[in-house]
C-alpha cells in the first residue's frame, strides 16, 4: 500500500506539472465537431497542444459534438485537433485566443471510407485490415467487459463465428467456456493457443479490464507463423497501453447477484414414499412404506418434524448469497517519452454453496519508454492471484446428495445436531462443517522488449518473458458426526479426518528475436519477416497426506497420524525451439501475397523426428480497387476474395511420450518395504507430429460504407493422430502411442454487420454471427471404442453411442414377441431396436445415436445510444446439438454414481395403464432395463439465450467538470436471463453429458458504474 501511494503522489506531481502551463489564463474556445453534412459528431476526442511548450490537453465533446477548451493563454499559439473513429483526423493550426474575440471554432471530419487505416493483430505484427489474407476476427476488449464473467473465456462466447463457446457451469473459478476454433481436429487436447502479448498463457487468468482487443486467427494461413501449437488455432490477446500525457484515473465497479438458470424440482416426502411404493409393487415386491407411516405424513402435512422428517436439500444446501463484485484502478500517465498504464483489480465472486468462492488479485504496469526515435523499450509486469475455495467434500458430491437424498432424510435434528441425511452423507452439514479446499494459484511474469529501428524501413525486435507460477491444493476434510433425534450417535463420514496438500511450481522460459522489413517500391509493398524464439519449461510438485487429526483445528500434515502417511512428488520439463518468417507483398493495393513458415523443434519426441516444417500460403484480390470497378464506388466502398493453404502440427501429445518410462514405487515385503522399478508400457520412439492441413476460401465486403459483410468455406484435415494400437499380448507391456487417426472439420462462417451514421442523435450498430462445422472421424485403424461417448469411423468425435428407443411396450403380448431385452419385463418399459435380427439386444444393437458437437452456432451483438442512454444486448445459441443425461439425475430411484435414489417432479408423467402417453417409462425399482444408454434419454440441446442485456447512462461532460470528473456512465446488466430450448426440465441445456451432479449455469443480475478522473 505504501508503494502505491508514492506512486499516486508522484503522478499527481505530474498532474500539476502538465497544468502549469495552462494555467494562466481563463480564456476559453467553444467549438464544435461534425461530419461533411454538418452531422455533429458526439463523444469525438479534441488534444489542444501549446505550440510553444508542446504541452497537451485533452477534451471530449458532448452528445451534440460541442466543446470547450480551457483555460488559454492570450495571444499564445496553439493546434486544435479532432479524432473520431471511422473518420480522418483533422485540426485547426496556429490558433490564437484573444479576450477581444468570439474564439469559436468549428472543426469538420471527413469520413475514413473503406476504414483502410484499420489494423489487425496477426502473428508477431499488425496488419491493415483490407491486406489480411487469412480469416481472423477481431474482438474489442470494451464488448467483454460488458459481460459479468469470472473466467474472460466465458466472454468470448457469440462473439466471433467460427468460434464454439460452450460453458458448462457457473461454478466460481470454474465457470469458463470450453473454446473451440473451427471444431474439434484432434482426439486429445483441442484448446487453442493463447497468447498474451506475445507470451503464452491462459485467458481465464486475466482481466478483462486489461484487454485492448482479441485477434482469433482462424485457418492455417494466419496461424502456421505458431506452427506446432496452431493446429487448434490461436487467440492473441493484446492488453490496453499508456496513451497519455497527463495523468488521467479511471475507476469502474460492479455489483451483482446469482441465482441458477435451472434446477431439478425434487418431490417431498409424502410423494417419495407413495412412488417407491409403486415402484415396488410393480415388480411384484411388497410396499417398502408401510400404511401408518404414509397417514402419519398425510396428518403432518408439509411440514417437517424429527420422527417425519420432510427436507427441502436443495433449499437447505444452497445457502450461499452469490454476491460477486468486481473492482478496477487504472492510472494512465505519461509525458512524450515515456507512458505507462497500471491497473489494481480485484473480483470476488461468492459461490450459491457454503465455502465457496473464487477470488482474483491482479496488478498490471505496462511501461513504454522511447529513448529516441530509433531505440524504445516495452517493459510489462504482471501479479495474479487467483484463489478457489470449495467445501472439502467437492461441490460436485454436494449436488449429487441435495438431487438424490430423498426429503424423508434428515439434514438436522430439532436439538440442532446434524441429521442422518443418508448414512451419514449430508450436503449441508458437509458444506457447513466438513473442511474446506483452496487452490491458490499465483503467477508472476515479465515481458520485456528492446526495439531498435535504423531506419525508417527495419525494425529489430528482442524479447525476453519469464514466468514463475506456483500452485498450492489443500483440501482438509473434516468428519462430520451426525446424530439420531434422541441425541445418540450415527455414522461419521468420513471416518477420520484427513489432509491431502499438494504444492507445485512452474517456470516457463521465452526467449524471441525478430527483424521485420517494411518498405514500399512505388506500387510495390513488401514486407519481411523473420525470427526465431527458445521456450523451456519446468514443473516440480511434491504431495503429501494423512489422516486421524485429533485435533482438527490445526490442519497441517504435522498434526495428523503418520501411520497412514503418503509423500509422493515428481518432475517434468520440456523445451521447443524455432525459426519463422513471413512475407506480405502488395501490387497497387489490390493484389495482395502472404507467405509463412516455421521450422519447430521439439523436445518432446525423440532424435530424428524432433522437427517440423509448417508453411503456409494465401492471396487475396481487392476487386472493389480496379478502375473498372470505380463507378460503383457509391455502394461497393470495399471488396475482397481470399483464398489460402496451410500444414499446422500439434505437439500437445504428452510430454515423454516416445521414451520407455520405468514406473518407481515401493511395496511391503515380508517385514520391510522394497523399492521397485518396473517397465509396464512399450515405448515408440517413431511418434511425431499431429498435421493439420486446411484449404479456406473467402470474401470480405464493404457495402454503402455502412454493411460489411465476411464469409469463408474451409476444410480442415488433421492426421498422424494418437492412437493406442492392439499389439500381440505375448510382449507383456501396455501398448504404446502410433500416429495413426484422422479427422476432418469442413465448415462455413459468415458475418454480417451494420453501423449507422455516427453523426446522428441515435446511433446503433449490430453484427450477426453464423457458422456450420461438420466433422468426422476418418480413420480409427479399426479401433471400435464402447461406451456412452465414442470416436467411430463415419461419425463426428465423441458421439453418442446406444440403443434406438422404439416407445414403450404397451402390452404382454408386444413383451412376448418382442427380442430378449434386460431384465424381467412388462408393459411400461422401453423397448429397444434389435439391429442385427439375432432376437437379442446386447452391445451389438448399440449405435451412434447422437453427437455432442453443437452445429449452427450463431449470435446477435447489438448496441444502441441516444444521448446519454446506451443499451446492448447479445443473443447467442446453437441449432444443432445433443445432449445426455443419466442415473440419478433424470431417472427415478437409481443411484447410478449417486446415493440415496429418489424422483423429480417431471418423473410424475410416468407410464400407467391409464397414461400410456407418458414423459417416462414406468416405475420399476431394481429394474435395469429403462436405464440402458438410449434415444430416449438424448435430448436436443439447441437452444437460444439471451446472454447479456445491459443499460447504461453517460453523464454530460460538462456538468461533470464541476466536480472533475471528465466521464461517469452508470449501468444496470442481466446476464443468462433466458433461454429457449427442449431440453430436460430442472438443467441447463450447456449441461455436461453425465447424472446431473454438476454446478449449475447461473443467471446475474448485477449494477455498476465506470468513472474517469
Amino acid at each position: 500500500m505504501k508503494h502505491i501511494l508514492i506512486k499516486l503522489m508522484l503522478m499527481g506531481q505530474l498532474f500539476l506539472y502538465f497544468s502549469t502551463g495552462f494555467a494562466q489564463s481563463n480564456l476559453k474556445v467553444n467549438g464544435k465537431v461534425v461530419d461533411t453534412e454538418g452531422n455533429a459528431l458526439p463523444g469525438a476526442t479534441i488534444d489542444l497542444i501549446h505550440e510553444k511548450t508542446n504541452k497537451k490537453l485533452s477534451f471530449i465533446a458532448d452528445n451534440d459534438g460541442l466543446f470547450i477548451l480551457s483555460p488559454l493563454i492570450a495571444d499564445e499559439n496553439y493546434s486544435i485537433f479532432a479524432h473520431y473513429l471511422g473518420y480522418s483526423a483533422d485540426s485547426v493550426k496556429n490558433f490564437v485566443a484573444t479576450s477581444t474575440s468570439k474564439n469559436t471554432v468549428l472543426i469538420r471530419l471527413k469520413p475514413n471510407s473503406g476504414v483502410i487505416d484499420e489494423v489487425v493483430v496477426v502473428g508477431y505484427g499488425v496488419q491493415k485490415k483490407v491486406n489480411l489474407t487469412g480469416a481472423v476476427s477481431a474482438v474489442s476488449g470494451d464488448d467483454l467487459n460488458n459481460r459479468p464473467t469470472g473466467q474472460t473465456s466465458a466472454a468470448l462466447q457469440g462473439m466471433a463465428s467460427g468460434v464454439t463457446v460452450t460453458q458448462r457451469s457457473g461454478k466460481p473459478g470454474a465457470d469458463g467456456g470450453d473454446i473451440r476454433i473451427r471444431g474439434i481436429g484432434t482426439l486429445g487436447n483441442s484448446n487453442p493457443l493463447v497468447l498474451i502479448d506475445g507470451i503464452e498463457g491462459s485467458m481465464n487468468n486475466i482481466d478483462p479490464n486489461v484487454i485492448e482487443n482479441i485477434s482469433i486467427l482462424k485457418d492455417a494461413a494466419s496461424s502456421s507463423i505458431y506452427g506446432s501449437r496452431a493446429a487448434n488455432g490461436v487467440i492473441l490477446v493484446t492488453t490496453k497501453r499508456g496513451n497519455s500525457d497527463k495523468v488521467a484515473i479511471s475507476y469502474n465497479n460492479y455489483f451483482g447477484w446469482q441465482s441458477a438458470t435451472n434446477m431439478p424440482q425434487i418431490v417431498n416426502a409424502l410423494d417419495h414414499m407413495l412412488l417407491t411404493n409403486e415402484a415396488y409393487t410393480n415388480v411384484g415386491a411388497s410396499p417398502l412404506y408401510p400404511e401408518n407411516i404414509i397417514k402419519a405424513y398425510q396428518a403432518q402435512g408439509n411440514g417437517s418434524s424429527d420422527e417425519y422428517p420432510n427436507t427441502d436439500w436443495q433449499k437447505e444446501s444452497l445457502q450461499g448469497n452469490g454476491f460477486q463484485h468486481s473492482h478496477f484502478l487504472t492510472v494512465n500517465a505519461g509525458t512524450n517519452k515515456v507512458k505507462m498504464l497500471t491497473s489494481i483489480g480485484y473480483f470476488d465472486q461468492q459461490g450459491l454453496t457454503l465455502n465457496s468462492s473464487f477470488k482474483r488479485y491482479t496488478i498490471r504496469n505496462n511501461v513504454d519508454v522511447k529513448f529516441s526515435e530509433k531505440l524504445a523499450l516495452k517493459f510489462d509486469f504482471q501479479y495474479v492471484n487467483p484463489i478457489v475455495t470449495s467445501p472439502a467434500a467437492s461441490i460436485e458430491e454436494l449436488f449429487q446428495w441435495m438431487s438424490s437424498i430423498p426429503a424423508n432424510q434428515t439434514f438436522r435434528n430439532s436439538n440442532g445436531t446434524w441429521g442422518l441425511g443418508w448414512n451419514g452423507n449430508n450436503p449441508v452439514s458437509a458444506a457447513a462443517d466438513g473442511g474446506v479446499a483452496t487452490n491458490k494459484s499465483p503467477f508472476g511474469s515479465i515481458n520485456a522488449s528492446l526495439i531498435y529501428k535504423p531506419k525508417e524501413w527495419l525494425t529489430a525486435e528482442v524479447n525476453y518473458a519469464p514466468k514463475y507460477a506456483t500452485q498450492v491444493n489443500k483440501n482438509f476434510r473434516k468428519a462430520v458426526q451426525s446424530y439420531h433425534p434422541d441425541g445418540t450417535t450415527s455414522f461419521s463420514v468420513p471416518e477420520r479426518a484427513a489432509l491431502t496438500q499438494y504444492n507445485g511450481q512452474d517456470f516457463y522460459n521465452n526467449m524471441r528475436a525478430t527483424l521485420t522489413f517494411n518498405k514500399d517500391f512505388g506500387p510495390h509493398q513488401l514486407s519481411w519477416l523473420i525470427g526465431g524464439s527458445r521456450e523451456d519449461y519446468k514443473n516440480e510438485y511434491m504431495q503429501g497426506f494423512r489422516d486421524t487429526y485429533v485435533l482438527p483445528e490445526y490442519d497441517v500434515l504435522d498434526v495428523g497420524s503418520a501411520l497412514n502417511q503418503t509423500a509422493t512428488g515428481s518432475a517434468s520439463d520440456w523445451a521447443l525451439q524455432s525459426l519463422f518468417s513471413r512475407i506480405n507483398y502488395v501490387v497497387k493495393d489490390r493484389y495482395l501475397l502472404e507467405l509463412n513458415a516455421r521450422y519447430d523443434g521439439s523436445s518432446r519426441f525423440a532424435k530424428g523426428n524432433r522437427y517440423g516444417f509448417f508453411p503456409s500460403a494465401s492471396a487475396g484480390w481487392r476487386f472493389s480497387e480496379e478502375e473498372f470497378l470505380e463507378p460503383a464506388k457509391g455502394w461497393l466502398s470495399e471488396g475482397k476474395i481470399r483464398a489460402s493453404w496451410g500444414r499446422l502440427g500439434n505437439q500437445n501429445i504428452g510430454t515423454y511420450p516416445s521414451v520407455a518410462s520405468l514406473d518407481l514405487g515401493s511395496y511391503t515385503l515380508g517385514n520391510g518395504i522394497v523399492n521397485t522399478a518396473a517397465l509396464n508400457d512399450m515405448s515408440n520412439p517413431d511418434i511425431t507430429w499431429e498435421s493439420t492441413e486446411e484449404k479456406n476460401l473467402g470474401i470480405d465486403l464493404t457495402l454503402f460504407k455502412r454493411w460489411t459483410f465476411t464469409a469463408d468455406l474451409y476444410n480442415r484435415k488433421t492426421s498422424d493422430i494418437l492412437l493406442l494400437l492392439d499389439i500381440p499380448l505375448i510382449i507383456g507391456l501396455n501398448k504404446p502411442y502410433q500416429n495413426a487417426g484422422v479427422v476432418e472439420n469442413k465448415g462455413w462462417e459468415m458475418s454480417l454487420g451494420y453501423k449507422n451514421n455516427p453523426g446522428e442523435a441515435f446511433r446503433y450498430n449490430f453484427t450477426f454471427n453464423l457458422s456450420d462445422v461438420r466433422n468426422k472421424v476418418l480413420n480409427m485403424r479399426g479401433v471400435n471404442q464402447t461406451g456412452l461417448t465414442v470416436n467411430r469411423e463415419g461419425y463426428p468425435i465423441n458421439s453418442i453411442f446406444g440403443y434406438v428407443s422404439e416407445g414403450y411396450f404397451q402390452s404382454a403380448d408386444e413383451v412376448k414377441a418382442h427380442a430378449t431385452q434386460f431384465g424381467t419385463l412388462a408393459p411400461g418399459d422401453l423397448k429397444y431396436k434389435d439391429q442385427n435380427g439375432d432376437n437379442v439386444v446386447n452391445e451389438s444393437d448399440k449405435i451412434i445415436i447422437g453427437s455432442t458437437i453443437p452445429r449452427y452456432t450463431y449470435s446477435l451483438n447489438s448496441n444502441l445510444s441516444l444521448k446519454g442512454i446506451d443499451l446492448s444486448f447479445l443473443l447467442q445459441g446453437v441449432g444443432k446439438a445433443d445432449g445426455y443425461l443419466y442415473g440419478a439425475g433424470i431417472q427415478p430411484f437409481t443411484t447410478t454414481g449417486a446415493i440415496g435414489g429418489t424422483i423429480r417432479e417431471d418423473n410424475k408423467d410416468r407410464w400407467t395403464p391409464e397414461n400410456t402417453n407418458a414423459t417416462y417409462p414406468r416405475l420399476a425399482f431394481g429394474q435395469n432395463n429403462n436405464q440402458q444408454a438410449s434415444q430416449f434419454w438424448m435430448k436436443d440441446a439447441s437452444y437460444l439465450r439471451l446472454k447479456n442485456l445491459q443499460l447504461g447512462y453517460t453523464f454530460n461532460a460538462e456538468s461533470l467538470k464541476t466536480i472533475g470528473v471528465s466521464r461517469l456512465r452508470v449501468f444496470v446488466n442481466g446476464s443468462n436471463l433466458f433461454s429457449i430450448d427442449k431440453f430436460w426440465e430442472g438443467y441447463d441445456v450447456e449441461a455436461p453429458i453425465g447424472y446431473g451432479n454438476f454446478y449449475p449455469q447461473v443467471k446475474v443480475y448485477s449494477f455498476g458504474l465506470d468513472v474517469t478522473l
